[in-house]
C-alpha cells in the first residue's frame, strides 16, 4: 500500500507536471508541413471550424491514436495490395477471365484501406517538433508523396486498359505503376520500424 503521504507527493507532483507540460507545448512546432499548417496551424482550417481539440494535449493523444491507426491500415493495405498484383499476374499470364472479377473487387478493397491510411496521416494533428534533418520519417514521408500518386492512378490505368487503342502499352503502364507504388509502400513501411 502507498502511504498517504506519498499518495500526495505523487498526485501534487502530476499536477505540476500537467500543468506545467500543458503550459509549455501550448506552442505549435516550427517546420510544420506546408499541409499541416494549413490544417492546424494557429489559424488553420481545423481551428477555424472548431474541430481542435481544446489543448494541445489533447491533440497529441488524437495524433497517437491516429496515427497508430495509420500504421495497421497501411500495413494491412500492404499485405492486400500484394495480393492484388499476384491476381494481377495471374491475369496477365493468361488467366484473365478466372481472376478479372476478383482482381476488380480487391481493387476497391485495397483502395479504400489505403485511402483511408493515407487520410489518418495527412489529418492529424502535428507532433511535437519536425526536423530539417534527413531521417527515416523524413524519407517515409517523401516515398508516401509517390505511394500517393500511384495509388490514385492505378484505378484510371486499370479502367484504360479496356478503352486504350494499345492494350500491351496500357498493360504494361498500369503494371509499372502498380509495381513502383508497391514498392515505395513497401519501403516506407519497412521505415516505421527504424528509429526516427
Amino acid at each position: 500500500m502507498i502511504s498517504f503521504k506519498k499518495w500526495n507527493l505523487f498526485l501534487t507532483f502530476g499536477l505540476f507536471l500537467s500543468v506545467s507540460y500543458g503550459q509549455s507545448i501550448q506552442s505549435l512546432p516550427e517546420n510544420m508541413p506546408f499541409h499541416t499548417k494549413l490544417l492546424w496551424g494557429e489559424s488553420g482550417l481545423f481551428r477555424q471550424i472548431k474541430l481542435a481539440p481544446e489543448t494541445r494535449q489533447k491533440e497529441l493523444l488524437l495524433r497517437v491514436k491516429m496515427l497508430q491507426l495509420h500504421q495497421k491500415l497501411a500495413l494491412g493495405s500492404l499485405g492486400l495490395f500484394f495480393y492484388q498484383a499476384y491476381i494481377g499476374k495471374q491475369m496477365a499470364d493468361g488467366n484473365y477471365a478466372k481472376y478479372h472479377d476478383l482482381h476488380a473487387s480487391m481493387s476497391k478493397v485495397v483502395w479504400s484501406s489505403y485511402m483511408t491510411s493515407a487520410a489518418l496521416s495527412y489529418f492529424a494533428p502535428p507532433g511535437m517538433k519536425y526536423s530539417k534533418k534527413l531521417s527515416s520519417m523524413k524519407i517515409h514521408r517523401i516515398l508516401s508523396w509517390v505511394h500517393f500518386a500511384g495509388m490514385a492512378s492505378i484505378p484510371f490505368l486499370g479502367y484504360n486498359i479496356h478503352h486504350a487503342a494499345d492494350y500491351n502499352k496500357a498493360l504494361t503502364l498500369h503494371q509499372n505503376v502498380a509495381a513502383v507504388t508497391l514498392v515505395t509502400m513497401s519501403i516506407s513501411a519497412l521505415l516505421t520500424f527504424l528509429p526516427y
